[in-house]
């Protein structure tokens, strides 16, 4: 049992199943190899944190390819079947009921997390039943609850991929009596043009020496230049 438990999902880095939308336009073999650099960064920060982690793996029979892309110092988990409101919910669900005081929730393709991000999520919740970390696209890249204030109503019919997602999270929090916590905004990175923007200030630096950041070294300049410009 742990007082805050970090709870990652994630899909394993096989070509065509990761960043899709990034794919249609940058190919499928970028598109992996930046979700490598994000999901790296991303266990970096877990690991960091100190908080106890379990990675959330789809599909089910990728077990080698998570071990060796999260690497050593995670627990590794399938993930429970349905749409991505139930996985998410059965990923913080198994978690609370197994005794920890709390967890939080988060995706593998966040290059912006660090372990203060973190922490600070791990802070609010002894304070507030839930922490939400919006995203700048409408939706979020964290979700945390104690477990006494564990609402997975949250989690069904969701329209997810949309804007509207934060916003009716927000509002189903407020109906459960649910006073939430709010992290930093952080943006997106499920496109062309959204590495483009992080390959700017002030983002750029932020990433210095970090795996995504070294992606960014590497990848096309011209596609950088193209999808600054159609912003």
């Amino acid at each position: 049992m742990a007082a805050v438990s970090l709870h990652i999902l994630a899909k394993a880095p096989l070509p065509g199943l990761v960043k899709t939308r990034l794919a249609a336009v940058c190919g499928d073999e970028l598109a992996l190899a930046a979700y490598r650099a994000m999901a790296g960064n991303v266990f970096r920060a877990a690991l960091a944190s100190g908080l106890p982690a379990t990675v959330h793996f789809a599909p089910g029979n990728a077990r080698a390819a998570m071990e060796t892309l999260c690497g050593p110092g995670f627990q590794l988990s399938p993930q429970a079947p349905g749409d991505l409101g139930a996985r998410m919910a059965a990923a913080l669900a198994g978690a609370l009921t197994a005794g920890d005081a709390a967890a939080l929730l988060i995706g593998a393709d966040l290059p912006l997390l660090t372990p203060e991000l973190l922490g600070k999520a791990a802070k609010a919740l002894e304070e507030k039943p839930a922490v939400l970390g919006p995203a700048a696209d409408g939706g979020y890249w964290l979700i945390g609850f104690t477990r006494e204030g564990f609402t997975p109503e949250v989690f069904a019919d969701m329209p997810w991929s949309t804007a509207a997602v934060a916003g009716l999270t927000r509002a189903r929090l407020a109906a459960a009596g649910r006073d939430a916590a709010e992290l930093a905004t952080l943006p997106d990175c499920d496109e062309a043009a959204d590495l483009a923007r992080l390959a700017g200030p002030p983002w750029r630096q932020a990433l210095g020496g970090t795996p995504f950041g070294q992606f960014l070294d590497a990848a096309p300049a011209g596609l950088f230049d193209q999808n600054r410009a159609n912003r």
